[in-house]
């Protein structure tokens, strides 16, 4: 009996769930399915049990599933309150957290209730099957169960804020209704894409999200009718579509190509237009499996709470050698039995890789997939198959990073790496680290955790726990971080601070201002440090001086005294007779300055008021007298009064009239007096006399004399005589032989010029001469002028050469004759001869016998001094070879006289006649011989060559030649023409092209990154402006800080600095030709150093005007995402991340030199 009853109590045990490692309920509440439970049988009204279950942090049991319905129904004996009440909207039934009432609910049919305002609460009712029955909240009493999440051990950090956890994913519901293309741009701003519900548990949680139907990452829109997920994986062996029948949308059309989890339809997969309905949605991302608390596993060995200890090995070549390599170390291929693992292992970034699961013998049977280690089949409990197709050779499983990690049937053959697993040893639930903190130490039995807190962060609670041999924490009130904050700061007198915060707290930075006329005396701001303290003392705003004013007399300073402060007035006055120029006051201003000058005080001038007459000058008597003295000017006398006698002008004599002229004017003060001379009279003196202040005239009378005409120049060849003053007559007359032209007389006139113009004497002239025949004649024919006589060219003057004109107008002597001259006879050539006379200017011709040329001119003239033009020609025999009869290639010889023709023969190595109008001289080709191999190109050498050049054709080597070695066949490629790994590929009919590895460019990929790419994973490289980059792989994902690491490793890289459009777009062009677009990539911009300071990765400073590519720009506090990632969305704007968020892919700068 005792036997019976233990074995009853192992099977109750049993029956038990258990909360999976890392989750844990409070003392009194018991575990199911990440939820803990408290049943209190005592019998209380509403409010009281929802204050109970309040004190804990729970709330009343919400049953939002039939897996949670159930649990509740074993767990009570009685009826029991529940957390659904109508009592927010009357006759709208929700849970009391205000969440709606999913597809899921156990109301009893509507005819065991109406509803009314009083009956606001819901009980599973025992008497009804625990179905859900309204009641009142007031008027009856229950036992009740409280409700709270377990401990999960799950750190906030490893979703965004605004995420919920799940699983190994972060999920965002947006309840606005949006279109398909709104929708996914605002998931891709976080990193995100539309939900993509791969598995059932994934599909419920989704499911109990939300309360409306929601747009999830499943189309057709890249291949009509065929279903797949939005990141272009296909649909696998899971899916919620509705069945055609119940779907009135099916037929699916072009139009229809979005997919909707339908409330309607119990969330169930449906079609939808992307483009005629807006749906709510839900944002999905990978966790940040870096935040989870990690496990202490075996050396070389890595997990986190909620998963197995796993080992990455790339060094097996197939499932077989993979399952060996565990096996050999004592562990398992790996075998994923919760999404939690399967997301952690895709954080791995290992990319395909084998998981321990197959359908061959002797593990199992074709088609029935196990687990190899286990022999339990996974199908019914836990699967993320992909695809499905499965043959004889497909035996073994991947999971497949080309399907989204989905399990994907392979051929155990096939190169993968593996990942073995072994459970974690027994260990105390991993600890998580205190927000703004760090934990530290081993969570195995008997060790001591140490908590930290960052710098600026003070810890509140015990900083150590110890892991108890019951694998649970001595401590379990966890400390926390509490920023440090700085005392309160008092208002500063006459300034202002900003910001204006209670508390302030680490990092805080606070600015000081003084208020107009106020200068600060301190620093301007001041910064909360890490121990609590400001890093200086508050400043004090001190009120602005003015310097000192002085002034001297006449000024005088009528009010104010130093010192002198902001806004204190100054006046100023004047001393008697005197006037102020200038402000009468002036203020301090708030920049240190007068707002005027001091004034001057100027003598009050008297003059002003006119008393004087206007011939008198006014002189102001000095202050303090107001009154002036007048005295009358120089000329003037009186007074000087302009209301006494006043000023009156002086008189002078009157002046005498000088002999044979006048003077003329009055004789008062100031006033002139002409004189004037009569006609052919002078003014010999001054002409004017001024009256003067003492009634005497200045300078002296002058006198008039008669004037007198230049004296007259004598005409050439004549003479002049006569005297030259006012009215005499001068006489002109010739020399003999010259006769007089013009007036005889000229007289002297009263302006002193002569009357008329002075006459001239000419020479007498003789009669014109005429010229001699054949001569000619020269000079002119005036008296004692000399006339030459000369003939022409060719002839002789006979009698005298000159003539003179004589007094008589008659020439001396006679003219002279011209006759012509003659040349000696010329002497005909050798087989030639001559015609002509041999007169001056006769021309004599020459001629040649038949078959003789003439060499020389063929005429010559007798010219004037008796000589022939010239020589004399002679006749030679004619070479017919000149008139070019002979082909160029041919030799032409001359046949001699009295022949006129020429014999033409070709040259050597040319045939024909010879003649150029004739059949010529042609090159003899030597290829029609056919002397070259068939694959080779025959080429006649010149004459006098008689033979050919045989060269091979473009992909034929040898020399050419039919009796030599011929021609046989080579290639372009060989030896490989790329370099630095190019592949190279021949072209037709000829040449080749090199196909460069990435980071190489040019025509024989000869110009790269001078990089030895064994350091880097994959070779994906791209060159821009002189730099080379490296991309790297999906699977190559890394926190930012080891980002970073990597790329300053190697060649002096760092993450990549965008500082322009240009480099950007070459990014996305290489982002899209690498495939790497659909996660996030790394670059080298953060502000972990201090919140909204950005920097580059090279430490200089962000500045936003130069370049950006932020969808908006970071300007508030964002606490936990310091590091930049290029979306993974369309756009690729930049997007900030948690810097620890694994998953991300980067792009290094490298410092490599060119090749």
């Amino acid at each position: 009996m005792a036997v019976e009853r233990v074995f009853l109590l192992l099977v109750v045990l049993a029956s038990i769930p258990l909360a999976a490692k890392g989750q844990t309920c409070p003392d009194g509440y018991s575990y199911n399915a990440g939820l803990c439970y408290r049943w209190t049988e005592t019998l209380s009204f509403a409010l009281d049990a929802i204050d109970d279950c309040a004190s804990d942090g729970a709330t009343l049991a919400l049953p939002r599933s039939q897996g949670e319905h159930d649990y509740l129904t074993s767990l009570v004996s009685e009826t029991i309150l529940i957390g659904v009440t109508d009592i927010f909207n009357e006759g709208t039934w929700e849970y009391s957290d205000g969440t709606p009432i999913g597809a899921f609910n156990k109301f009893l049919p509507d005819a065991d209730y109406p509803n009314t305002a009083q009956i606001d609460c819901v009980v599973m009712s025992k008497d009804h099957a625990y179905m859900w029955k309204p009641s009142s909240c007031s008027q009856q009493q229950y036992g009740y169960v409280c409700q709270k999440d377990a401990d999960t051990g799950i750190p906030p950090l490893v979703c965004p804020d605004g995420y919920s956890y799940n699983a190994g994913l972060c999920y965002r519901w947006t309840e606005t209704l949006s279109s398909p293309l709104d929708a996914i741009d605002d998931c891709a701003s976080d990193g995100s894409t539309l939900a993509l519900p791969r598995s059932q548990g994934e599909h419920d949680y989704l499911a109990g999200l939300v309360s409306e139907t929601i747009l999830i990452g499943v189309t057709d829109i890249f291949q009509e009718g065929t279903w797949e997920y939005s990141d272009g994986t296909p649909i696998g062996a899971f899916n919620k579509f509705l069945p055609h029948a119940a779907d009135a949308d099916y037929p699916n059309t072009a139009q229809i190509d979005c997919v909707v989890m339908s409330k309607d339809h119990a969330y169930m997969w449906k079609p939808s237009s992307c483009s005629q309905q807006q749906y709510g949605y839900v944002c999905q991302q990978d966790a940040d499996m870096t935040q989870f608390p990690q496990l202490e596993c075996p050396a070389g060995y890595t997990g986190v709470s909620g998963t197995k200890c796993y080992r990455v090995v790339t060094t097996v070549d197939s499932a077989v050698t993979a399952l060996a390599e565990c096996q050999n170390e004592g562990a398992d291929a790996v075998l994923p039995t919760s999404d939690l693992e399967h997301y952690y292992l895709k954080s791995l970034g290992l990319g395909t890789h084998w998981i321990g699961i197959t359908d061959a013998e002797p593990h199992a049977t074709e088609g029935n997939w196990v687990y190899i280690t286990t022999g339990l089949p996974p199908l019914g409990a836990f699967n993320r198959w992909g695809s499905t197709a499965n043959t004889d050779a497909l035996d073994c499983v991947t999971m497949d990073s080309t399907e989204a990690f989905q399990w994907a049937p392979t051929n155990c053959l096939d190169n993968h790496a593996c990942v073995c697993q072994k459970d974690p040893p027994d260990q105390c639930p991993p600890l998580v680290a205190p927000e703004n903190g760090a934990v530290s130490g081993s969570s195995l039995p008997g060790a001591v955790a140490t908590f930290s807190c960052d710098v600026g962060y003070n810890m509140h609670g015990a900083s150590t726990t110890t892991c108890q041999a019951d694998l649970t924490w001595s401590n379990t009130n966890y400390p926390t971080c509490i920023i440090a904050q700085c005392p309160p700061l008092s208002t500063v007198p006459h300034g202002s601070l900003s910001p204006v915060s209670h508390p302030y707290v680490y990092q805080d930075e606070v600015l000081f201002s003084c208020d107009t006329g106020y200068n600060i005396a301190g620093v301007s701001s001041i910064t909360c440090q890490a121990d609590g303290l400001w890093s200086d003392l508050m400043p004090t705003c001190n009120i602005v001086q003015c310097p000192l004013v002085t002034v001297q007399l006449p000024v005088i300073l009528s009010s104010g005294g130093s010192p002198y402060s902001y806004q204190d007035e100054v006046t100023f006055t004047c001393a008697d007779g005197y006037a102020m120029d200038g402000a009468a006051s002036a203020t301090c201003q708030a920049s240190g300055t007068w707002s005027d000058e001091v004034p001057t005080c100027n003598d009050i001038d008297a003059c002003l008021a006119t008393p004087c007459d206007a011939q008198a000058t006014c002189e102001d008597n000095p202050a303090p007298a107001l009154d002036a003295t007048c005295e009358c000017n120089t000329g003037y006398t009186g007074d000087g009064l302009a209301d006494g006698n006043g000023c009156s002008a002086v008189q002078c004599p009157a002046l005498t009239d000088p002999a044979n002229g006048a003077v003329s004017g009055t004789n008062f003060y100031g006033d002139v007096a002409t004189f004037t001379c009569d006609p052919g009279y002078n003014l010999v003196g001054g002409s004017t006399r001024t009256c003067q202040a003492d009634t005497t005239w200045s300078g002296s009378s002058p006198t008039c004399t008669a004037v007198q005409c230049p004296a007259l120049t004598a005409p050439a060849n004549g003479a002049v005589s006569g005297t030259n003053f006012y009215g005499d007559v001068a006489t002109f007359t010739c020399d003999p032989g010259y006769n007089l032209v013009g007036g005889s007389t000229r007289t002297c006139q009263a302006d002193t010029t002569w009357s008329g113009s002075s006459p001239t004497c000419t020479a007498v002239q003789c009669p014109a001469l005429t010229a001699p025949a054949n001569g000619a004649v020269s000079g002119t024919n005036s008296y004692e002028d000399v006339a030459t006589f000369t003939c022409d060219p060719g002839y002789n003057l006979v009698g005298g050469s000159t003539r003179t004109c004589q007094a008589d107008t008659t020439w001396s002597g006679s003219s002279p004759t011209c006759t012509a001259v003659q040349c000696p006879a010329l002497t005909a050539p050798a087989n030639g001869a001559v015609s002509g006379t041999n007169f001056y200017g006769d021309v004599a011709t020459f001629t040649c016998d038949p078959g003789y040329g003439l060499v020389g001119g063929s005429t010559r003239t007798c010219q004037a001094d008796t000589t022939w033009s010239g020589s004399s020609p002679t006749c030679t025999d004619i070479d017919a070879c000149l008139a070019n009869p002979c082909h160029a290639q041919a030799t032409c010889t001359d046949n001699p006289a009295p022949a006129l023709d020429a014999a033409c023969q070709c040259n050597t190595g040319y045939t024909g006649d010879g003649l150029a109008d004739g059949t010529g001289c042609s090159d003899i080709d030597a290829c029609l011989a056919n002397p070259c191999h068939a694959q080779a190109t025959c080429r006649d050498n010149p004459a006098p060559a008689l033979d050919a050049a045989c060269q091979c054709n473009t992909g034929y080597t040898g020399d050419g030649q039919a009796d030599g070695t011929g021609c046989s066949v080579t290639s372009e490629c060989i030896p490989n023409p790329c370099q630095y790994g190019g592949t190279c590929s021949e072209l037709s009919p000829s040449g080749y092209t090199c196909r460069c590895r990435s980071g190489y460019i040019g025509d024989n990929c000869q110009i790269g990154c001078n990089i030895k790419y064994h350091k880097f994973p994959v070779d994906q490289f791209g060159i821009h402006n002189g730099k080379c980059y490296w991309f790297s792989r999906k699977s190559d994902r890394r926190k930012y800080k080891s980002a970073q690491t990597f790329c300053s490793s190697n060649h002096g890289g760092r993450l990549v600095i965008i500082k322009d459009k240009n480099k950007q777009s070459f990014l996305e062009s290489k982002i899209k030709m690498f495939q790497i677009g659909s996660i996030s990539k790394w670059i080298g911009l953060n502000d972990r150093g201090r919140e909204k300071n950005f920097k580059w990765s090279d430490d200089s400073a962000f500045d936003a005007s130069v370049y950006h590519n932020w969808r908006n720009i970071p300007t508030g506090r964002h606490k936990n995402r310091d590091c930049t990632a290029i979306s993974k969305a369309r756009d690729s704007k930049w997007v900030l991340l948690n810097c620890n968020k694994i998953g991300q892919a980067f792009i290094c700068e490298l410092g490599t030199p060119f090749i």
